[in-house]
């Protein structure tokens, strides 16, 4: 049978979910979004807040119900829509930065399923990393459900403890514009050394692109791979000698840790 799942917010988050979901064959999506044009626009069928949940329209017995509405409108959402999770002991889904179990325990009810989630940005074209985390109403098939939803985003879901999801949030997802930030200096770079700016452009996306590939598939060290890359008195080792005296590696570190203090700040 296929599941049902209704999507709150259609924005980046909310359209990139229901774009990965469309292809699922198994999957029946709803959502609702205050511009009506954004549900249409993904192809999902839009409900008015009024038929959420109608015992007349078994149709709208929802198994998740993702939330993905800006942090500043989220309890009014919910104050509209948490009787139709309730009722059908639906999976609440949420990707709003910040907002911890506890907090959706208290705008839901105590014993409501819900799966924290912090997604990163490259989900839009299907390549993210996801982290999640459930509560202890939870059970397997709902850890199942969220696989499901996530695994649409990209090929990483990791489940871990939500004491962990702030260093996640510091590491996957700020980390693409730490990667950003690099690539920009790449291609920078690349143009002061006298490159045209599209070919130090083309050379420094790809560069990242095959690196981390590289990494992945071959399962080895990033440290080992580097080896590799940097011969005795090259220009690989002249290079790297340059980055470590600007601490590069240790500004990378010092980045991700503000960016996890941050978040704990943000959540509390």
């Amino acid at each position: 049978m296929a599941k049902k799942i209704a999507i709150l917010g259609l924005g980046n988050m909310g359209g990139a979910i229901a774009k990965g979901l469309r292809c699922a064959s198994d999957v029946e999506l709803y959502g609702f979004d205050v511009d009506e044009a954004k549900v249409r626009a993904e192809g999902v069928a839009f409900v008015k807040p009024e038929n959420w949940f109608d015992p007349a329209k078994p149709e709208f017995a929802f198994d998740a119900v993702v939330i993905a509405v800006k942090p500043q409108y989220l309890e009014e959402c919910l104050r509209v829509f948490r009787h139709t999770g309730r009722k059908n002991n639906a999976l609440w889904m949420s990707v709003v930065a910040g907002v911890q179990i506890g907090k959706l325990k208290s705008l839901l009810s105590l014993d409501s399923k819900i799966c924290r989630v912090m997604p990163n940005t490259p989900a839009l074209i299907g390549q993210g990393a996801s982290a999640f985390s459930l509560s202890e109403s939870c059970n397997e098939s709902d850890s199942h459900l969220s696989r499901q939803i996530l695994d649409s985003l990209g090929p990483t879901t990791i489940n871990v403890p939500e004491k962990q999801l702030d260093a996640v949030t510091g590491l996957s997802g700020s980390g693409p514009a730490y990667v950003y930030l690099f690539i920009e200096a790449l291609i920078e770079a690349g143009v002061t050394a006298g490159l045209p700016y599209d070919t130090a452009r083309e050379l420094a996306v790809q560069t990242v692109i095959g690196s981390a590939a590289l990494v992945k598939e071959s399962g080895e060290a990033p440290a080992v791979l580097k080896s590799r890359v940097t011969s005795p008195g090259g220009t690989t080792a002249r290079g790297l000698l340059e980055l470590e005296r600007g601490a590069f590696k240790a500004t990378v570190i010092n980045a991700v840790e503000a960016a996890f203090k941050r978040s704990v700040e943000l959540g509390s």
